[in-house]
């Protein structure tokens, strides 16, 4: 055992570690915590492809059944509907709102309120917008003391 080491087991026995020592674990511990940050991002995703292949079905059985949602006892899957505005081409975009002077279509991205209320009136998209609407899929517990017949 070299002097080195001696006196660090005697500094690390009464808790007094040297910096290179304290270097070191915090090195070791950061890196630890990375690859296990990493593995839970691995393992959130492939638990994220579940889901969406389990929305899917719900998705394929409620058109199937002609409903938009499902009570059971262990919660209610419904669908959702979500409208979508982004920008296929900013200048087309930029020129239309300046030429009809629609500036409250104007945000850091596209309103899509005000695309939906110009859509509504004039039965078409503004050039350069990108609009439609996403069906969703939302599961949630069954409240606390609810009952569902089986």
């Amino acid at each position: 055992m070299t002097d080195a080491s001696v006196a660090t087991d005697a500094r690390m026995k009464i808790g007094v570690p040297n910096v290179d020592d304290v270097i070191s674990t915090y090195l070791k511990l950061r890196t630890h915590m990375e690859v296990i940050d990493s593995e839970a991002e691995q393992k959130k995703n492939d638990i994220k492809v579940k889901l969406m292949k389990l929305e899917a079905w719900i998705k394929e059985q409620a058109d199937q059944q002609g409903v938009t949602s499902f009570k059971t006892k262990h919660g209610t899957a419904f669908l959702t509907t979500t409208d979508f505005a982004n920008v296929a081409d900013w200048d087309s975009v930029l020129d239309f709102i300046k030429n009809n002077d629609a500036y409250d279509m104007l945000e850091k991205r596209v309103s899509k309120t005000a695309v939906r209320g110009y859509i509504e009136k004039n039965k078409a998209v503004p050039p350069g917008v990108n609009y439609g609407t996403k069906l969703g899929v939302n599961v949630r517990k069954p409240a606390a003391g609810a009952s569902v017949d089986d």
